[in-house]
């Protein structure tokens, strides 16, 4: 027989790990809610047409694509900004802003790496409508405030503007259709050194001197409107990149006020999807251990709806990559702790015992307790040390003779005390037991 395994770049989650995905995605779901953001749900599959709008080799490179039964294009959705904006598009009466939240599976045909999959789940929040960088600013927040609650501290938000980042192009002489290849160059330096990039951009034609501006600039980090000071001096005379200053002043004084400036970094060397945002850039780390890389990202839109035939609308959100911190949060050990503590195990001695052992499991659960019943036909020791592993609080042991005693022995599992008690008083005993 063939080993069964499964597709490549995709998992399995088991009970602790689903235990934690569920943990971040309730915890998401909880802060979206209290920003004031409204679900929304889409198709995990999109007509091709659909997908193929957003633009960009790697759409077509890293979507799964295929014919379906019907001979239509389509493909798996690699994003859950991609519906969205079909959904904009088509609604063009939605209020405005509009604020949704979106948690589901994407799927993107790349190299399977450490932290990364070819299936992978997201927690999105967008708004729609509202051209102010306090918008930019406020789904950081959001992304900020779950951070918290996840991870207490250890973490930061790096921010940028596509704006600041066509000035510094723009300050260092560069052609503007190089922009990308420049960036994407200099995001090499700590692997390749400063040497080996100033190889990579004279390959490209880009002059030692203008290189050596870009990669001083680079450099530029940190908290606060002290450092967009800095932007501002290195972009003097950049009409566009002074007002991507602007931009990010503004979210600087919102971080502040909010009591989050240490976390929220502007890095003038995040260049985050330079072909797709057209304002403010984003992008997560947590600092601890396992390091899987970016764990949120996102950032300003302004021109994707028009992609899908929607009227000019501004855009902005940010995405939590749930499956990259499935692997942190395991690896934290916070998955013992959401191991649920059940209240109490029932052990039917012997099956003919079993139907009794249902019955008392249907009337703990309409109480609103949690209850197990043991369906191996354990031996007595066997079921106590399964109630063990399974955190139970009390053991019912449902025995014949004492049965037909009308009694059943209730084991408590932290004092290890046992009494007899009588079946019509069982449910009453437990709730004072539980108490």
């Amino acid at each position: 027989m063939s080993e069964m395994r499964t597709v490549r770049g995709m998992r399995d989650l088991l009970g602790p790990e689903m235990r934690v995905r569920d943990y971040l995605i309730a915890t998401a779901i909880e802060v979206f809610q209290k920003y004031g953001y409204e679900p929304l749900d889409s198709p995990v599959m999109e007509l091709w047409e659909t997908l193929s709008a957003k633009g960009g080799e790697e759409v077509e490179a890293e979507t799964f694509k295929f014919t379906d039964k019907g001979e239509r294009e389509v493909g798996l959705r690699f994003d859950l900004t991609v519906p969205l904006a079909r959904i904009a598009a088509t609604n063009p009466h939605l209020p405005k802003p509009f604020k949704r939240y979106a948690v589901g599976k994407a799927w993107r045909y790349d190299r399977p790496q450490a932290g990364r999959y070819r299936e992978f789940e997201q927690a999105d929040v967008d708004i729609i409508g509202a051209s102010s960088p306090a918008a930019d600013a406020e789904v950081v927040l959001v992304a900020l405030e779950f951070l918290r609650r996840i991870f207490g501290n250890n973490y930061a938000i790096k921010i940028n503007n596509r704006k600041v980042l066509r000035g510094l192009i723009e300050k260092a002489g560069v052609a503007d259709n190089l922009a990308f290849e420049c960036f994407r160059a200099i995001d090499k330096l700590d692997k390749i050194g400063r040497d080996g990039v100033i190889e990579e951009l004279d390959a490209r034609g880009i002059s030692k001197k203008a290189s050596n501006f870009l990669i001083d600039a680079i450099a530029i980090s940190g908290p606060g409107v002290e450092t967009l000071q800095r932007f501002r001096d290195l972009l003097k005379g950049s009409e566009v990149g002074i007002q991507g200053v602007d931009e990010l002043t503004l979210m600087a004084e919102i971080f502040e006020n909010a009591g989050v400036k240490e976390v929220t970094i502007f890095d003038m060397s995040l260049a985050r999807g330079l072909d797709y945002y057209t304002g403010p850039v984003f992008e997560g780390r947590y600092f601890g251990k396992p390091d899987v890389g970016s764990i949120l990202g996102g950032g300003r839109y302004d021109h994707l709806i028009e992609k899908f035939g929607g009227l000019p609308t501004e855009a902005t959100g940010i995405s939590l990559g749930i499956g990259r911190m499935i692997e942190v949060v395991v690896g934290q050990g916070i998955d013992e702790k959401l191991t649920p503590q059940l209240d109490v195990y029932v052990a039917p001695i012997k099956q003919e015992m079993i139907r009794h052992a249902y019955k008392i499991q249907s009337d703990l659960i309409k109480m609103g307790l949690s209850c197990e019943v043991d369906i191996m036909d354990r031996s007595l020791k066997k079921s106590l040390e399964q109630a063990d592993s399974k955190r139970a609080r009390l053991i019912v042991i449902v025995g014949k003779r004492d049965f037909e005693n009308g009694e059943v022995s209730v084991r408590n599992m932290r004092d290890k005390s046992t009494e007899q008690v009588k079946v019509d008083g069982l449910l009453n005993f437990i709730k004072k037991a539980l108490r």
